[in-house]
């Protein structure tokens, strides 16, 4: 799962992804839960571990609303929990 705050002059600023692996530009692997900032020297490569996101993959709404919060967003639409797959009818 991932969430990314994107400007098409820039690409990607600021994001979140969940169970993915990012390698810094020292080398160092961020495996897992990490957040990516966005810097005038290396654009949209530096990952790193957040402490404020405690939600799972399968929290994606509490999430998005920890991401939001520490990103200084609002988001006035809304987000439903998906359902999960046990529950689709076909």
């Amino acid at each position: 799962m991932s969430y990314t705050l994107f400007i098409p002059e820039h690409g990607r600023i600021y994001g979140f992804d969940l169970g993915a692996e990012h390698v810094n530009p020292d080398g160092e692997r961020v495996v897992g839960t990490h957040k990516v900032r966005w810097t005038a020297e290396h654009g949209d490569r530096l990952g790193y571990v957040p402490a404020d996101i405690t939600g799972d993959w399968s929290e994606p709404v509490l999430v998005w609303q920890q991401f939001c919060a520490e990103a200084n967003l609002r988001h006035t639409g809304t987000m439903i929990e998906p359902v999960p797959e046990e529950e689709v009818m076909l």
